[in-house]
Order: C-alpha cells, then sequence, then structure tokens
C-alpha cells in the first residue's frame, strides 16, 4: 500500500470516529406563556322584600368588604352594625369594623319599587346579619405607600409571581389568613396572595393618605 493511500484511509477512519463522537446540540428552549386564569362566578341569589327569589346576581366569589368610608375618601363609620333583618329598624346583633371581610349569603331588595338592598353577610366569626348595599364593597384596591407596586405571592410568604400597580382593583378569593389575603385582578389574569395590609377599601388619596385605615 502506497504511502498517499496510507495517509487518505487514515483520513477516512479519522473523520468517522469524529463523526460518531459528535454530540447533538441541545433542543432551543420554547417560551409557553403562562396559562390564562378563569374568571370564576359565583351567582347570589338576589330575593324580594317577602324574601322569595326573583334573580340571581353573577360576579366573583362572594366575599366582599365592609366599609365605612364616604364618597371623599373620609372615615365616615369606625365600626358598622350587622342587623338582624333587611331593615333599617331591625334589632342589632353585632358590630365589625370597618374594612372587614364577609361572604354574602344574599341580596334582598327592599323599600319603594325595591330599589333598597340589604345584604345578607357571614363573618370571619360567623355571625350572620344584614347591612345597606350602602357599606359594600364588591371590590378592593391594592396600595403600597411606600412603592408604586404591591407584590402578589403564590402563597403565604411564598414566591413572587407579579407586581400589580397601586390603586389596582382587585376582587376578595379567600380572606380569612390574618396575615394573608388571596385576592385576583377584576379579568382573573392574577391570582395570588398578598399581606392584608395591603388591601385597601377605598382608592381616594384621603382614605389611603391617612393614618388610621388598617384593618383590625
Amino acid at each position: 500500500m502506497t504511502n498517499r493511500s496510507l495517509s487518505l484511509l487514515l483520513l477516512f477512519f479519522f473523520l468517522l470516529a469524529a463523526c460518531g463522537n459528535t454530540t447533538p446540540p441541545p433542543p432551543t428552549p420554547t417560551f409557553t406563556p403562562p396559562p390564562t386564569l378563569p374568571v370564576i362566578a359565583s351567582p347570589i341569589t338576589v330575593s324580594n322584600a317577602e324574601g322569595t327569589p326573583i334573580s340571581e346576581q353573577p360576579g366573583f366569589l362572594e366575599w366582599v368588604l365592609l366599609s365605612g368610608v364616604d364618597e371623599h375618601g373620609l372615615k365616615a363609620e369606625h365600626d358598622l352594625t350587622l342587623l338582624a333583618d333587611a331593615d333599617p329598624q331591625a334589632a342589632a346583633l353585632t358590630q365589625i369594623h370597618t374594612g372587614s371581610p364577609v361572604i354574602v349569603l344574599e341580596i334582598r331588595q327592599v323599600g319603594p319599587q325595591g330599589l333598597q338592598r340589604f345584604y345578607r353577610v357571614k363573618t370571619l366569626d360567623g355571625i350572620t346579619g344584614w347591612i345597606s348595599d350602602y357599606y359594600v364593597r364588591r371590590q378592593a384596591y391594592v396600595f403600597n405607600s411606600e412603592g408604586k407596586t404591591v407584590p402578589i405571592f403564590d402563597k403565604p410568604r411564598g414566591a413572587e409571581i407579579a407586581q400589580l400597580e397601586n390603586i389596582t382593583p382587585v376582587t376578595l378569593r379567600q380572606p380569612q389568613d390574618s396575615n394573608w389575603w388571596q385576592v385576583s385582578t377584576l379579568d382573573g389574569s392574577v391570582l395570588g396572595w398578598v399581606e392584608y395590609e395591603f388591601v385597601k377599601e377605598s382608592p381616594d388619596k384621603e382614605f389611603l393618605l391617612g393614618e388610621d385605615h388598617t384593618h383590625p
């Protein structure tokens, strides 16, 4: 065998060995956007003055805030009264601090043409009573006085999953933890936990920048 043939043969085996040891490149990672959370609805029964159901009101979960803050952002009433019936003259059952979460059980239309509404609600202590819709806030707001955004976490003291701008409206989902409340944006795109002191009952500047508006 000539030197030229031997060289070509050695080159052939070298190239074959090199091809056999070639590691294929890793696949290019693809970005998968997070799924859009569904807007969960839980209809609330609406009844007439006699207590007969007449319709259902669609909405998010039944948690709301009770608030004594007026349209000017001033805390007109620090403590609100739950009544024994859907009547402003009904007996008082208990006092509840403004900014407290309650779960809605029923909405009753009373008065001339059913224009006045009372909510039957249940407190975290398990007390059930009625209160005028004037004090009911179907949405709350997140606000951080020391920054422009509020962090949202996947669980209490967990990993941060989002930042919501100040005064973003939210719906209460699970406010039963003493320090952390689960909230969602109104479109359902963000669902997570926030420290309860960042959840406010009014977006008014006068209220948000005041000193006495923490939850009990």
